[in-house]
C-alpha cells in the first residue's frame, strides 16, 4: 500500500510539473506575439510605427475575451503581407511628416528673411531726409537689384510715406513739376505727418491747372481715382487707419465737417473725401446697416459716395444682382447712377460666379438711356483686365457722345496702366 500511495504521489506531480511548465497564454498579453507591451515613446515614434500597426492589426482580427478566432477572411494572406502594407503605410506616413516639417522650415526661412529685409528696410529709411530723399531713391534701385532688399509694393509704400513725411510740399511740388508718377504716392505720409498742410494744399488743387493736366496726360492718371488719391491721404491723417473699428465723437465730428467744407465750395472733393472715409468704415458691417446707411444721407453727393464704395466693397457679393436692385431703389438721381456703375462694374468681373455673358444679354435688351449708359460704365469698366478688347466695344456703345467719350477714354488709360502688354486692340 505504501508503495501504490507513493506512485500515485509521483504521478500527480508528473503531471502538475508538466502543467507548469507549458506556456499558458494570459488574454490581451501582447508580449505572447512577440510585441512589446508598453507603447512606444515620444522619441521612439517613428521607429515604432510598424510595430503598432502590426500590433493593431492581429488584436482586431484575435477575439481574445472568448476565445474564439473569427471566420479567416476569404482572401486569406500572409503575416508577412501585412507587414508589408504596413511598411507601405509607414513609408508614407514619414514621407508626409518630412514633406510637413520642409514646409514648416521654409516657412520659418520666409518669415525669417522678410523680417531681415523689413530690419534692413526700416535701417535705410531711418536715414531719409527732405535733403537726401532723391539719393536715397537711387539707393533703394541698387538695393531692388541686388537683392538686399525685394521689390514689392509693401517696400514702395513705406518709401514714399517716408518722403512724403519729411518732404511734405515741398517734394510734392517738385514731383509735380516733373510728370513724376511718384506725386500722389506721397501723399499718405505728407497726410500722417501734417494733415492741416495737406488739407490746405487740396483745398487750393485745380484740376484745369496746366501741371496738374500735364501729370495726369503723362501718367495715363484719370481725375476721381486722382481726387481720391488725395483724398485718401488727408483722411488717414485725420484718423488712426489701423483702429477705424474705434473712431470716437470727435474724430467723427471733424471729418464730418471736413466733407461739408468740401461739399460746399468744390462737390467734387466733398465727394472723393467721402468714398474714402466710407471705404475705411464699412469693413465687417451688417449689410442691412450698410443699406440703411447709405439711404440716410440726404444730400446726393454723399448718397452717391457711400453708395459707390458699398456696392464696390464686396458687400452685395453673395447675392450680386441685389445690388443692381439696392442702387434703383435710392432716392437721389446721382446716386442710383453711380449705384448702377458699380453693381454692372461687379457683375462684369464674374464676381460669385455671376456669368457676364447674362449681363451682357441684359443689356442689349435694355433701351438707349441714362440707366443703360451708366450700366455700360460699370459694365465696361468691369472688362478691363478679362477682355480690355470688350470692354471698349461696350464703352463705345453708351448712347451719350459725350459720355462715351470721357468712358473710352478712362477705359483706354486704364488699359495702358493695368495691363502693359494688352492684346491687340481696335
Amino acid at each position: 500500500m505504501l508503495l501504490l500511495s507513493l506512485a500515485g504521489v509521483v504521478v500527480v506531480g508528473f503531471f502538475l510539473l508538466a502543467d507548469l511548465l507549458s506556456p499558458n497564454p494570459r488574454v490581451g498579453d501582447e508580449s505572447t506575439d512577440g510585441f512589446p507591451k508598453e507603447s512606444a515613446t515620444a522619441q521612439d515614434s517613428l521607429t515604432n510605427l510598424r510595430v503598432a500597426s502590426v500590433s493593431q492589426e492581429i488584436e482586431q482580427k484575435t477575439d481574445f475575451s472568448s476565445g474564439l478566432t473569427p471566420e479567416s477572411n476569404p482572401t486569406p494572406h500572409s503575416r508577412v503581407e501585412d507587414e508589408e502594407n504596413s511598411d507601405e503605410e509607414d513609408a508614407a506616413e514619414i514621407a508626409e511628416a518630412k514633406e510637413e516639417a520642409k514646409e514648416e522650415a521654409e516657412e520659418l526661412a520666409e518669415q525669417s528673411e522678410t523680417e531681415e529685409e523689413e530690419e534692413a528696410l526700416d535701417q535705410f529709411l531711418a536715414e531719409v531726409t527732405p535733403e537726401n530723399w532723391r539719393q536715397a531713391r537711387t539707393e533703394l534701385l541698387s538695393a531692388y537689384k541686388d537683392g538686399t532688399i525685394t521689390k514689392k509694393p509693401y517696400a514702395e509704400n513705406k518709401f514714399w510715406d517716408k518722403v512724403g513725411e519729411v518732404g511734405g510740399k515741398k517734394v510734392a511740388d517738385e514731383l509735380l513739376n516733373n510728370s513724376d508718377p511718384a506725386y500722389t504716392k506721397v501723399l499718405n505720409g505728407w497726410g500722417k505727418a501734417d494733415p492741416q498742410s495737406l488739407f490746405d494744399y487740396f483745398s487750393e488743387l485745380d484740376l484745369k491747372d496746366s501741371k496738374i493736366q500735364n501729370y495726369l496726360e503723362q501718367t495715363n492718371n484719370r481725375e476721381l481715382p486722382f481726387i481720391d488719391q488725395f483724398s485718401s491721404g488727408l483722411v488717414d491723417g485725420l484718423l488712426d487707419a489701423k483702429n477705424v473699428d474705434k473712431i470716437d465723437n470727435d474724430q467723427l465730428n471733424h471729418i464730418s465737417e471736413v466733407v461739408d467744407y468740401f461739399v460746399e465750395n468744390d462737390p467734387m472733393k466733398g465727394e472723393s473725401l467721402m468714398r474714402e472715409f466710407t471705404e475705411r468704415v464699412i469693413k465687417n458691417r451688417d449689410l442691412e446697416g450698410l443699406k440703411k446707411w447709405v439711404s440716410e444721407h440726404e444730400e446726393p453727393r454723399l448718397q452717391a459716395a457711400t453708395a459707390q464704395r458699398v456696392i464696390e466693397s464686396g458687400a452685395f457679393d453673395e447675392e450680386p444682382l441685389e445690388a443692381v436692385k439696392f442702387a434703383n431703389s435710392l432716392t437721389s438721381d446721382k446716386a442710383k447712377r453711380s449705384g448702377i456703375s458699380s453693381a454692372y462694374a461687379r457683375l462684369a468681373s464674374g464676381v460669385n460666379g455671376h456669368n457676364p455673358n447674362l449681363t451682357a444679354q441684359e443689356l442689349n435688351t435694355m433701351q438707349d438711356g441714362v440707366e443703360r449708359d451708366f450700366a455700360l460704365n460699370g459694365f465696361a469698366h468691369g472688362l478691363v483686365h478679362s477682355d480690355p478688347k470688350a470692354a471698349l466695344q461696350w464703352a463705345n456703345s453708351i448712347s451719350n457722345e459725350n459720355f462715351r467719350k470721357v468712358v473710352t477714354k478712362n477705359i483706354s488709360k486704364r488699359i495702358k496702366v493695368e495691363l502693359p502688354n494688352p492684346k491687340e486692340l481696335p
